[in-house]
């Protein structure tokens, strides 16, 4: 561009000289001519004003001039690892058939590759689809429209405004595997959604109806299958810094189950592991979620929790109407200084990023984060006996650089199964090789 600019330089006095003396010939001038540096702007403006600007940040991106049209390109890939130890106690409750049995494993989590962009400056959109497990399964795909008087609108497929755990991506969970209690919060749905921030983005709200859709993104034809779902957040104290604050939120959802049936059961925080407790197949009307949430930040140290509590209504004839409940709770602390930030627009946590990436030039060892975490899930209710579960994890993250991120967790599961089985635990350890951009 330097060089641009100097041949300009160099060609508009000569091109300034002949028009002026062009213009005398034919009529004097009647407005002031402009500067060099003036015609020698508006070329620039008019060389620049279709160009696109490709730049890294965390992942390829593409942006116009002008700003008013982005494009990102971005993916993520989990690589997972299980190993199981089970007492012979939890072996008699949960192995009772092949299908059912435990075995040490890896596979990959997920395997996203994730497009989003804007255009006109108020149209948003986003695309994403999962290749894990050798099936394309859809994730986001919605488009929508920004700063309208009353907020935002968004539709298409995307996760429903329920649950701190939820909003945060799973490339900046705490742990490999989300808690316990998130078997009873709603995800990835189709659907359309009104959402805005007030009070210089220290509150969000936002609230959608959805159809409950399949991982391929098909909505459901069956009867019911709908859902309102609603949330809402606050920060009571946030410090310019942006690593000290207070969060609290919470959600409610009214669900129409498909068929007037529903199933809720839980792994114990490890993907390859069977469902430990189930609640079986439950008459179900109309279901309600209810949630709270809440997070502290104090520079590196940052704990958490949530408590979610789904009533179901069995409808005429039925037989019960059980209430269940999940909780977590979890603390972690970055041993290298860094601290967990926080996503006002969405009311989330954000991605930690190394002071120093490991291996770098100036000898770096990026990030390190230790957590622990209790969370507990209750199927016992009115006549419903799915079980009890609890868990204890604790876990050593390193982040080598924004981009890239081991993960090393213990899981201690303690199973209280239905039907009076004895109690029995299972240790679990798990790793993850992280990769996302």
């Amino acid at each position: 561009m330097l060089r641009t600019r100097t041949r300009l330089v160099l060609v508009l006095p000569c091109l300034s000289a002949l028009g002026a003396s062009s213009a005398a010939q034919e009529k004097p001038a009647d407005k002031p001519q402009k500067s060099v540096e003036e015609r020698l702007t508006d070329l620039e403006k008019k060389m620049s004003g279709d160009t696109m600007r490709v730049f890294w940040k965390d992942g390829l991106r593409f942006e116009s001039a002008d700003k008013k049209y982005k494009f990102r390109l971005g993916g993520r890939i989990h690589y997972d690892g299980q190993f199981f130890d089970q007492d012979s106690e939890t072996e008699a409750a949960v192995e009772t058939t092949p299908t059912t049995r435990i075995e040490d494993g890896t596979e990959f989590r997920r395997v996203r590759l994730e497009t989003s962009g804007e255009v006109a400056n108020n149209v948003d959109w986003a695309l994403a689809v999962d290749f894990a497990g050798g099936s394309v399964n859809l994730r986001n795909a919605y488009a929508g429209i920004k700063d309208l008087p009353f907020g935002n609108v968004r539709a298409g497929q995307f996760k429903e405004p329920f649950s701190l755990e939820s909003q945060t991506s799973s490339n900046n969970l705490l742990f490999t595997e989300r808690s316990l209690a998130f078997a009873f919060v709603p995800h990835f749905n189709a659907g359309v959604m009104v959402f805005d921030t007030l009070a210089e983005e220290r509150m969000t709200w936002a609230v959608g109806g959805f159809r409950t859709a399949s991982d391929a993104g098909e909505v459901s034809k069956d009867d019911g299958a709908w859902a309102g779902t609603a949330r809402v957040t606050g920060l009571p104290y946030y410090a310019e810094d942006g690593k000290h604050y207070v969060h609290l939120g919470a959600g409610y959802s009214m669900r129409s189950p498909t068929d007037d049936t529903l199933t809720f059961s839980a792994k114990p925080e490890a993907n390859l592991a069977p469902s430990y407790v189930s609640s079986g197949a439950l008459a179900a009307e109309d279901q309600t979620l209810m949630g709270l949430e809440a997070a502290w930040t104090a520079s590196s140290f940052t704990v958490s929790g949530e408590y979610t509590m789904a009533s179901v209504d069995g409808g005429t004839g039925a037989t019960s109407d059980p209430d269940f409940s999940g909780y977590y709770v979890q603390a972690s602390y970055l041993i290298t200084g860094e601290s967990r930030p926080y996503s006002k627009a969405t009311g989330a946590f954000g991605a930690v990023k190394p002071t120093e990436n490991a291996f770098g030039e100036g000898g770096g060892i990026g990030a390190w984060e230790v957590g622990a975490r209790m969370s507990s899930i209750d199927l016992v209710d009115d006549g419903t006996d799915g079980g009890q579960l609890d868990d204890m994890t604790f876990g050593v993250n390193w982040y080598l650089n924004p981009n890239s991120r081991l993960m090393l967790d213990y899981i201690l599961a303690d199973l209280d199964p239905s039907g009076g089985a004895a109690d029995g635990d299972t240790s679990i350890f798990a790793f993850r090789w992280q990769f996302n951009f």
